[in-house]
């Protein structure tokens, strides 16, 4: 069975071994910051889930910036994928982002969205059913945590450039589409194998 997971963000390299089929919603070049993020959230989740085949949709130019126009439009070109990664988050709460979120789920996929440990909500990872991820400074890249219901925290780091929330979501989603992949009921398996529950403690 093939695993196909939708990674909205920048653009992988047209060569990428992985890449399934690519949708540009904002032109960039792979070699540009938002290629670089694209790249590394790529080698987390093919780190745990080597068999998956990324379907990238492009929402950041150059730079990684976008809006929730391009967003919601991503979100409803994913459809058909069983797991959709966005490793970014918006401080609005859009309509018509929160509509194609649930078109996602209603189609059967897991969607899973970086949320910053600090700070206001962020969006997609505040909607309903969203998978939420933020850094765990605890967790190594095969480790992960329960912070909350529904929130859960993974490694930081994603080679040498993408680390925090970004990079615990590209891990978080890499152990669900191995888990995805093997029939497993995905997010109780993460519940249940987490290495850490409750918050990270900080002492600054």
């Amino acid at each position: 069975m093939t695993l196909r997971l939708a990674l909205i963000d920048g653009p992988l390299a047209a060569g990428h071994p992985a890449l399934g089929r690519q949708v540009f919603l904002r032109d960039a070049p792979a070699e540009s910051p938002a290629g670089t993020h694209a790249a590394a959230l790529a080698a987390a989740v093919l780190a745990h889930a080597p068999e998956a085949v990324i379907d990238n949709v492009v929402v950041f130019d150059g730079r990684l910036a976008t809006d929730a126009a391009t967003v919601a439009r991503a979100l409803e070109a994913a459809l058909g994928a069983a797991l959709v990664l966005c490793a970014f988050g918006l401080s609005r709460d859009d309509p018509a982002i929160r509509a194609a979120v649930a078109g996602c789920l209603d189609g059967g996929a897991l969607v899973v969205a970086a949320a910053p440990a600090r700070g206001p909500a962020s969006y997609p990872a505040a909607l309903p059913g969203v998978v939420a991820v933020q850094g765990d400074a605890r967790c190594g890249p095969d480790q992960w945590s329960v912070l909350t219901p529904g929130r859960f925290g993974a490694c930081p780091q994603a080679g040498p450039e993408v680390r925090g929330a970004s990079a615990a979501a590209g891990h978080l989603a890499g152990h669900l589409a191995r888990m995805l992949h093997a029939r497993a009921g995905a997010v109780a398996a993460i519940e249940a194998g987490a290495a850490f529950r409750g918050p990270e403690r900080r002492l600054a």
